[in-house]
């Protein structure tokens, strides 16, 4: 991430000061020439845009530390901005995991009513009442469920965002919502509650609603909680619908995701130079720091006792030797190809087994072409659109070449006449041999 001092620096090296008024023109050639590309001038835009300029020989001119401290606030909301939306996609990941098991196991037709209940927040909690924690307690019939707050979250607003799920009995009109706060070590007790009508929402559609909280006694407390429910009397239906939305989401967040990275890049992208030079230079000094104070021990050590010196050093000699003999190791090992690559050299190999015993009876020089074009495609790595298809066209035709010997063949199992011209008056058990691994090698290839 930037810094002010990163920024400052990276300009002054390529000849703009600190104190030094500048026009656009200049600070984006600047810009240009330390990303070694034309920078974003959409960016650079709103970056000026926040920047307070002055007006000098009839020009606007901007102070150079203004544009610097821009540059670095941008960089630090874009890296927020990335982070709540990966935090965002990695939950709405998981919901739509969730509601992919959930629509597999639920049947298209029931009697059940569901209520689907987001909990947003509460709202208008009095400063003066000072708690350390506290959680919502949602009762439907004998159903509790438990909504605690966001990690970092305001004690007069608390934000929660989560979502309840509900069969609701037969006979159960209202769901209670009790709100529960906690003062240091003491228990939690019931500060506020409300109840939410169930027959207010037989149309089926989400209501966006604002419950006032009361006391145990019955009177207004000025708080109030704010929620989204819906009843569902089609389970499966309504699961269809979030999945959607969850798959729409995603690929919002996706999009805004890229987005940030782009414009992050665009923004660090003429200080990434200096930026890494000066973190090499801070692990160096930090790497100097840790020898140092090493060595300091060392010679405490020494004064104190030598033979334990004398211990100490040869245990870092075994240590450091240990650790050379392993790096030496890691960069001996031959890394391990992936799964799919050992499965495929394996399903070919087979496959140009069978081939080469067919061949050794049967004219098959399209098999051989086709295992040839196999292999190499596995250990050359060449998986380009181009190959693929040659080889899949020759796979093809093999197939079909196939279909037509055994045509001719696949009568001669049951003839009375076990003669054949092309392999001799005694080749009958090779014939058989070679018409099932043909039929199997046919099967092989339609398989895979």
């Amino acid at each position: 991430m930037l810094n002010l001092q990163t920024v400052l620096r990276g300009f002054e090296e390529n000849g703009l000061k600190q104190e030094k008024q500048c026009n656009k023109d200049e600070i984006l050639n600047k810009l240009d020439m330390m990303a070694r590309r034309e920078f974003d001038r959409e960016i650079a835009e709103q970056i000026f845009e926040q920047c307070r300029p002055t007006q000098e020989n009839l020009k606007l001119v901007y102070r150079l530390a203004d544009v610097s401290q821009t540059l670095v606030d941008a960089s630090l909301i874009l890296s927020e901005k990335i982070k709540k939306a990966e935090q965002q996609l990695k939950q709405i990941s998981q919901n739509k995991t969730i509601c992919e098991k959930q629509l597999a196991e639920t049947s298209v037709y029931s009697d059940t009513r569901y209520l689907f209940l987001t909990l947003l927040c509460a709202k208008n909690i009095p400063l003066k009442l000072k708690y350390s924690n506290c959680h919502i307690q949602l009762n439907l019939g004998v159903t509790n469920q438990i909504a605690k707050p966001e990690q970092q979250y305001d004690r007069v607003n608390p934000e929660f965002n989560q979502d309840f799920e509900f069969s609701i009995p037969p006979t159960t009109t209202f769901l209670s919502i009790q709100f529960y706060i906690q003062t240091n070590a003491a228990p939690a007790f019931l500060w506020g509650q409300t109840y939410l009508q169930i027959q207010q929402l037989d149309d089926q559609s989400v209501k966006d609603m604002e419950l006032q909280l009361k006391d145990p006694q019955g009177r207004e407390l000025g708080a109030s909680i704010e929620l989204e429910a819906q009843i569902v009397l089609n389970k499966h239906q309504y699961l269809q619908t979030q999945l959607q939305k969850f798959e729409q989401k995603i690929y919002t967040l996706e999009n805004d995701l890229n987005e940030y990275r782009t414009d992050l890049d665009v923004v660090e992208r003429p200080f990434k130079i200096k930026l890494i030079k000066e973190q090499s230079f801070k692990q160096e000094q930090n790497d100097i720091f840790e020898q140092f104070d090493r060595n300091q021990q060392m010679n405490e050590i020494d004064q104190q006792n030598p033979n334990q010196l004398q211990i100490s050093q040869h245990k870092e000699q075994i240590i450091s030797a240990l650790q050379s003999e392993k790096h030496l190791e890691k960069f001996d090992e031959t890394p391990e190809a992936p799964e799919i690559l050992q499965l495929g050299v394996i399903i070919f190999t087979i496959y140009g087994l069978i081939t080469l015993f067919v061949c050794s009876a049967k004219p098959s020089f399209l098999d051989v072409l086709v295992c040839h074009g196999l292999m190499f495609t596995i250990f050359m790595d060449r998986f380009e659109p181009f190959h693929l298809k040659l080889v899949g066209g020759g796979l093809v035709a093999s197939i079909f070449y196939d279909i037509l010997w055994m045509k001719q063949y696949h009568l001669w199992w049951e003839s009375d006449d076990q003669n054949n011209p092309e392999w001799g008056l005694k080749a009958q058990t090779l014939l058989r041999f070679v018409l099932v691994f043909t039929y199997i090698q046919f099967l092989y290839k339609r398989i895979y």
